[in-house]
């Protein structure tokens, strides 16, 4: 379940993806014209994933910047040490966007796939239930987030100790003085924005991801124009964005220990994978290293 990385990398032929919908991956991307831009910025901490993937890697010197408060950084972000947001100094980035060869990597795959939503998954009968199909299962790889998996299987009180937190990712082309491949974290109070990251050039600019934690409950207000304005009094771009997307990415940070829900689900023959469904901070190299 889940048409993700790890899902793809160990997908053969006859095995069926099950998922929501087709781009459903972090890694899918978005189209832009003819090419796609990446959802979330991507760094590496070695070289990897070269079999897997099949792509090229230019190694960067990513630099950290403070404005503010470094303690308001970690009230908005916490502990950033496991997590991409945090990662700086000599890193790898793919060429050209992830997106690009994670599409490529699917349009390989000779797996059957089925994009519908999850009713439940009957874990005694070993078998998917979504609202277009039953399907059965003799062993189930699971890479969709582990929180979503033990709800659909009826294991609500295994769900109930894990907990989650969210952001709101801005992803924008635009003119902008932060130096390609930075990271300016934002330590102003009254501010939303956690963190810029200037990443590469595209041919319509340069990519910058402004990621947002939700850590005061519901917004009600467009966090896409609240953001865009926090980064202008920045200073952060100027001009108009010649483009722009966002989204919510709901599990951004993990909390809980999920040995045990794993364990739990092993007995039924159901491996869960990947970033969420391990419920880890697990990194691409990781993630290919594993299923390499």
């Amino acid at each position: 379940m889940g048409d993700s990385l790890t899902s793809n990398l160990l997908a053969r032929e006859g095995d069926l993806v099950v998922d929501f919908w087709e781009g459903g991956s972090d890694l899918y991307g978005w189209s832009i014209g003819s090419y796609c831009v990446d959802r979330v910025p991507v760094f590496l901490r070695r070289s990897c994933c070269t079999g897997n993937l099949r792509w090229d890697l230019l190694e960067v010197d990513v630099s950290v910047s403070v404005e503010g408060l470094e303690s308001v950084v970690r009230e908005k972000l916490g502990d950033l040490g496991t997590t991409v947001v945090g990662l700086s100094g000599r890193l790898y980035i793919p060429v050209k966007p992830v997106c690009s060869y994670f599409r490529r990597l699917r349009s390989e795959s000779k797996a059957q796939r089925l994009y519908s939503p999850v009713v439940r998954v009957d874990l005694e009968l070993r078998e998917v239930v979504t609202y277009h199909a039953r399907v059965e299962f003799s062993e189930l790889v699971n890479t969709l987030p582990l929180h979503y998996l033990l709800l659909k299987s009826g294991l609500k009180d295994l769900a109930g100790g894990l907990k989650y937190s969210s952001a709101h990712v801005l992803m924008l082309v635009a003119e902008t003085p932060l130096r390609e491949y930075s990271k300016l974290f934002i330590g102003h109070r009254g501010y939303l924005t956690g963190c810029v990251i200037s990443y590469l050039e595209e041919p319509l600019g340069r990519v910058l991801y402004a990621i947002t934690p939700l850590t005061g409950g519901p917004y009600r207000e467009d966090l896409t124009a609240k953001v865009m304005g926090e980064l202008k009094r920045l200073k952060v771009v100027s001009g108009q964005p010649r483009s722009y997307r966002s989204f919510y990415l709901k599990y951004f940070r993990f909390h809980g220990d999920p040995r045990r829900a794993l364990e739990e689900l092993r007995k039924y023959g159901v491996l869960s994978l990947g970033r969420y469904g391990s419920w880890s901070e697990l990194d691409l190299c990781t993630i290919c290293g594993n299923v390499g």
